[in-house]
C-alpha cells in the first residue's frame, strides 16, 4: 500500500464498512482500503477492483471469510490508496451481497463486534472505593476562566478516545479516571482530582484533534468547561520555541501513556540501543536544552540490566534539562541515546523561562499538570517492570 496514493480516510465509527465499500462501489474505485483497530493486533486490508472487492485479509484469514469479520469493526480507522492492484480473486461475489451478508452476519451475532462497544462494559466497572491507582491533583483552580459547569454521573465517558474534541475541562469536584482501550481490554493509568484538566496541550494547537485515551467519572464529578477561545489566543501567540517545548512535552505525556498501557498489559517496551550513544555525557550538557533538527533519541530508564523505554523523539522534539518542567526523565532521571543522523540547536531556557513566568494560571497549570502526569505515569511504568521482572 503506497502511502502517497492514499485519497481517502477517516473512521468507521462515522460511516460504517458497507457505507464505505457502497461509495467506493459507486465510484468504480481499485484500490486498497487499509482499517487499523486498536482493538485489534494487526490491519485489515480489502483489495477492490472497480469498485469491487476481489480478496481481504485479516491476520491469517483471506478472501471472503476475512472480508465477514471486517464488517465486525465498528471503530476502526481507514485509509483508502487508490493503484493497481495484484492480489489473486478469491471473491466472487457482486458487492451488493456481500455487503448485505456482511451486515447481517454482525446483527446476527455470527461476527464478533470490534471496537469500544466490546470492551466498554469494563470501564463501566470502576467503582469510587477502588484506589489502587495514583491520584493527581492539580494547583488552586483559576476560575475566571471557567465558562460553564457540567455534571456527570458515575461511570460516564467525558472524554472517548480516537473521537474527535478539542474541548477542555478542570475538575472542581470529585475524580475521573484515565484509560486506555486495549485490543486485551482496559487499561487503567491514572486518576485525577481536584484542580486536574481533562484535555491536552496538543488539543490547543491541533484543529480536529483525536484523543488519545478514554477518560470516566468516578462518582459523581463536577467539571468547569474552559474558555478554549482565551487559551488558544494566549497559545498562539507564544514564541515559538516555547511552543515548541509545550507540543514535545505533551508528546512525551501521550507516549508513556500508551507504553504504561502496554505494560499493563505485559507488552514491555525494553530498549534497543545498540549503534546509539549516550547524548548527555558531562555536566555541561545536563544544564542545556536542545531542539532535534534530525535524527533520532531514545530516552530511556535503567533498570538493573535492562533498558526500559520511556520515549522516542525526533525532528523538532526537545532533549534536555528543563528545570521548571520535570518530567523524571534525561537527564538525571533517565538517560537520553543518539543516533548517528542526530543533530540539534541549542535553546536559550534562560529567555523561554522568563516568558513562561509571564503564562496565565490556566496554560502555566497545564503544562505543570502535563509535566506532573508524564513523572507520575513514568513512575508506574517502571513499577509494572520490576514486578514484571520479579515474576
Amino acid at each position: 500500500m503506497n502511502k502517497s496514493n492514499v485519497v481517502l480516510k477517516g473512521s468507521l465509527s462515522f460511516i460504517n464498512l458497507g457505507e464505505m465499500l457502497q461509495i467506493l462501489g459507486g465510484n468504480g474505485s481499485t484500490g486498497i482500503l487499509k482499517l487499523t483497530s486498536l482493538y485489534a493486533p494487526h490491519p485489515g486490508y480489502i483489495f477492490l477492483e472497480e469498485g469491487n472487492p476481489v480478496n481481504a485479509e485479516n491476520g491469517e484469514l483471506q478472501g471472503q471469510e476475512a472480508l465477514n469479520t471486517l464488517f465486525g469493526w465498528m471503530d476502526a480507522q481507514f485509509e483508502f490508496s487508490a493503484e493497481p492492484i495484484s492480489s489473486q480473486k478469491l471473491i466472487k461475489k457482486n458487492r451488493m451481497e456481500l455487503i448485505l451478508d456482511g451486515l447481517r452476519m454482525v446483527d446476527d451475532g455470527a461476527v464478533e463486534k470490534l471496537g469500544r462497544a466490546s470492551v466498554q462494559k469494563q470501564s463501566n466497572l470502576i467503582t469510587e472505593d477502588e484506589s489502587d491507582l495514583p491520584l493527581v491533583r492539580g494547583p488552586l483552580i483559576d476560575y475566571i476562566y471557567v465558562v460553564d459547569e457540567e455534571e456527570f454521573a458515575n461511570g460516564r465517558e467525558i472524554v472517548i478516545q480516537e473521537k474527535y474534541g478539542n474541548w477542555l475541562w478542570v475538575v472542581l469536584k470529585g475524580t475521573v479516571e484515565v484509560i486506555r482501550l486495549m485490543p486485551e481490554g482496559v487499561s487503567r493509568i491514572v486518576r485525577l482530582g481536584e484542580g486536574a484538566f481533562v484535555g491536552s496541550l496538543e488539543s490547543i494547537a491541533e484543529k480536529g484533534y483525536m484523543r488519545n485515551a478514554t477518560v470516566v467519572a468516578v462518582g459523581r464529578v463536577q467539571l468547569g468547561v474552559l474558555d478554549f477561545v482565551r487559551i488558544y489566543r494566549e497559545f498562539v501567540n507564544l514564541s515559538e520555541h516555547l511552543k515548541i517545548i509545550l507540543r514535545s512535552l505533551d508528546k512525551r505525556f501521550k507516549q508513556i501513556t500508551t507504553f504504561c498501557a502496554d505494560a499493563l498489559m505485559n507488552h514491555m517496551h525494553m530498549a534497543d540501543v545498540k549503534g546509539m550513544k549516550p547524548f548527555i555525557t558531562d555536566k555541561f550538557n545536563k544544564e542545556k536544552v536542545f531542539m532535534i533538527t534530525s535524527g533520532q533519541v531514545k530516552i530511556v530508564r535503567k533498570e538493573g540490566r535492562q533498558l526500559v523505554e520511556l520515549c522516542h523523539l525526533s525532528q523538532g522534539d526537545i532533549v534536555g534539562n528543563i528545570p521548571f518542567l520535570q518530567t523524571s526523565h534525561e537527564p538525571f532521571a533517565a538517560e537520553a541515546y543518539i543516533d548517528d543522523a542526530f543533530e540539534a540547536t541549542e535553546i536559550d531556557i534562560a529567555v523561554i523561562k522568563e516568558e513562561y513566568d509571564n503564562l496565565s494560571n490556566t496554560l502555566m497549570n497545564m503544562a505543570q499538570h502535563t509535566a506532573t502526569c508524564t513523572s507520575v505515569t513514568t513512575r508506574r511504568v517502571v513499577d509494572i517492570y520490576k514486578k514484571y521482572a520479579d515474576e
